[in-house]
């Protein structure tokens, strides 16, 4: 189990009592930000945005809640009982989520994918492969996944990485858009199962997050947290335009890029991040972000999946009997 990161020094003066009273209160001021959950099974119809109904709290409810869970985060109040590692089970369920590792400019670079949709297609996030604030090719970049024991199970080559930074003009340094696709050179025989990714409805979700801490070298272990993801509202306000949503799951040293899955439904519904709330175009590092798929995510891994089945009729003609 993980050591709980120093907390505030107005926290060093309570005793056990006043800390969990401090919590509870924190917690009954939160919920009345917060409104009822439910979460998206899957895409929406035509691959179109889910749309998100408007309400009225406007942006001094925004910078409360994100100082309700800045707060959170900080204490690590109740994140021994959110935090753990895998069971063996689970490995065997959540086995499509691994690590990319890449050398950027001589300095390695780890962040948590997933696979989707095929065994040699990933998602991860794209700030992986940028270096302060500047674009840059990766090399020796290679897909990583444990077992349960915390051996490495296989090393497969990355072929190549598409990023909506790259890509997209503009979009280079938004939150939103820190996204990433990784073609595998060979599908990964370790994984058991791909992870199915969902539009995410803009509605708070009780949720799982499956990662890898950034030290993969002394700790291999996959862990999981629980937590929630918050409702964003405001008049006129749509997912697109959104930067992110904040969660209150305990993120302390996992790689971003780690699934974030809705619990009710079993489907991914974003990505774990880390970003500014309201700060500069460049990502800023201050709180925890779940950011969502988008139009360019869903073609980017629609393209892929036909690539893939392309190569695998391929394949197969060539592997059948000439008459």
């Amino acid at each position: 189990m993980r050591k709980i990161a120093n907390r505030p020094r107005i926290l060093a003066y309570l005793d056990f009592s006043e800390v969990v009273l401090l919590a509870t209160a924190t917690l009954i001021a939160a919920c009345a930000l917060l409104s009822p959950a439910h979460a998206a099974s899957g895409l929406c119809h035509n691959g179109s945005q889910c749309s998100l109904s408007p309400a009225a709290p406007g942006a001094d409810t925004e910078q409360r809640l994100t100082g309700f869970i800045a707060t959170l985060q900080t204490s690590g109040a109740g994140s021994t009982a959110r935090r753990d590692t895998l069971s063996s089970q689970e490995y065997h369920s959540f086995s499509g989520v691994g690590a990319v590792i890449c050398s950027v400019n001589g300095k390695r670079r780890m962040s948590t994918a997933f696979l989707v949709g095929a065994f040699d297609i990933g998602v991860t996030v794209a700030h992986t492969f940028e270096d302060n604030g500047v674009w840059t090719r990766p090399d020796d970049c290679v897909y990583t996944s444990t077992d349960s024991l915390g051996q490495i199970r296989e090393r497969i080559p990355i072929s190549y990485i598409k990023t909506q930074w790259e890509t997209e003009t503009g979009a280079f340094g938004e939150p939103s858009k820190d996204l990433a696709v990784i073609r595998l050179r060979e599908p990964s025989r370790y994984a058991q199962r791909t992870m199915p990714l969902g539009k995410f409805s803009g509605a708070a979700a009780a949720v799982l997050m499956i990662g890898l801490r950034t030290d993969l070298e002394s700790d291999p272990l996959k862990s999981k947290s629980r937590g929630t993801v918050y409702e964003r509202k405001g008049k006129n306000l749509s997912l697109s335009s959104l930067t992110g949503f904040i969660h209150d799951m305990d993120a302390r040293s996992i790689a971003a890029g780690a699934p974030v899955i809705d619990e009710r439904t079993g489907v991914i519904i974003g990505i774990h991040t880390l970003s500014s709330p309201g700060g500069p175009d460049r990502l800023v590092t201050t709180r925890n972000t779940m950011i969502t798929m988008n139009e360019w995510l869903e073609q980017t891994l629609r393209t892929e999946m036909q690539a893939t089945a392309k190569m695998e009729a391929t394949a197969k003609e060539e592997q059948a009997p000439r008459p």
